[in-house]
């Protein structure tokens, strides 16, 4: 009985205790939040201090080059023969996919140069083209151009960037200037494996345009040890560029023929004008390029078209371009068309014109030893 007089009472003081106990809560996260701003004055002239005295780090980037070539090297197919060259310059190693001819004629050697920002087993054209043209006589060698050098980014000089004097802020508010800070520790002085500051990069790079003609000649030489006798030049997007370069440039010592397929500009200073290289090309120019058909130049014409009209000007007999059907297949199935037609522009305009023009050679020699003195009929 007495135990049930009590229970009301002992219920009430049970709830007055937790009205007790949130209130004392409720107070003390009062108190932490007002003492918070204090702190936080004490703290931020250190955070700035630090930030402020704080030694700058030069800005890094991966080696692209290196992490493009190590995963090559792991996903090699079955068919392809992994090169590692050396080039005439010391230390270096120029890596290439070489695949043999495989129908038993000997047509000649490929040397074919990617579009910038892809490789030598890039899915598509290229390696549809590396890949098939094997099994009409050709050799095919792609070389791995290195990427083009990266721009330097401008220093940052936004206002939000730059760290507030604490003894400003403390002299504003009336108050004493905080202790300094202690200092940062010091970055390392090596930069990690396989990255390079942009300013380290720009010093070592040497023009684009001599690793190109380079890796031009080193594949040449090795073709030439596979008892190639017809050398063909193809470049791919930027790549046309430099394979129109290196043709230009030993075109009288070394027996080259130049393809392009869908030629642009690449981003770099060191590039030379496509416009100005084709009319110092003297031997076989095959251009190829992806577009709509037009009938006539129009006002602001296209970058195919600009060749064309430099051809025609200069008189180029030796320039052939051929428009490639403006809708694309499915890069994943690949591009039997693509290899048919540039089969049949090798076949039409490198090998039939070169066997009709020594037919003709041979004819004209022939007439002319019939026709010199002393040996002519009774």
């Amino acid at each position: 009985m007495l135990s049930a007089r009590f229970l009301p009472i002992i219920e009430t003081m049970s709830l007055f205790l937790k009205i007790l106990c949130l209130s004392f809560i409720f107070i003390s996260s009062y108190s932490v939040a007002e003492d918070e701003p204090e702190n936080a004055a004490s703290v931020s002239p250190a955070a700035s201090g630090s930030v402020a005295n704080a030694p700058k780090i030069p800005r890094t980037e991966p080696d692209a080059d290196q992490t493009i070539i190590s995963n090559l090297i792991k996903v090699t197919p079955p068919d392809s023969e992994l090169l590692q060259l050396d080039t005439s310059k010391p230390g270096e190693k120029m890596i290439a996919f070489y695949q043999a001819e495989s129908s038993g004629v000997k047509q000649g050697g490929i040397i074919i140069f990617p579009d910038d920002h892809t490789h030598f087993d890039w899915p598509g054209d290229l390696n549809h083209l590396r890949q098939g043209l094997t099994g009409y006589g050709w050799h095919t060698l792609a070389v791995y151009l290195p990427q083009i050098e990266p721009t330097e980014i401008p220093e940052r000089t936004l206002p939000v960037l730059q760290p507030i004097s604490a003894t400003t802020a403390s002299q504003a508010e009336g108050e004493p200037e905080a202790a300094p800070a202690e200092p940062t520790a010091a970055p390392p002085e090596e930069s990690p494996p396989a990255q390079k500051t942009v300013a380290e990069a720009k010093e070592k790079t040497e023009p684009y345009h001599e690793q190109a003609v380079r890796r031009g000649q080193t594949a040449f030489a090795y073709l030439q040890k596979q008892e190639v006798e017809r050398f063909v030049v193809m470049g791919i997007g930027t790549g046309a560029v430099w394979a129109a370069q290196y043709v230009k440039q030993f075109q009288e010592s070394q027996d080259l023929r130049l393809v392009m397929i869908d030629a642009r500009i690449p981003q770099t200073d060191s590039a030379p004008d496509l416009l100005e290289l084709l009319p110092e090309i003297e031997t076989t120019v095959l251009d190829l390029h992806h577009g709509a058909r037009k009938t006539s130049m129009a006002e602001n014409p296209t970058f195919a078209e600009r060749r064309l009209r430099v051809a025609r000007q200069n008189k180029l007999t030796n320039f052939h371009q051929s428009r490639l059907p403006e809708t694309r297949d499915d890069w994943k199935k690949g591009t039997p068309w693509l290899l048919k037609h540039v089969r049949g522009i090798l076949n039409t305009y490198v090998i039939k014109a070169e066997q009709k023009a020594f037919e003709m050679q041979t004819t004209e020699q022939a007439n002319s030893a019939e026709m010199a003195p002393g040996n002519k009929p009774n």
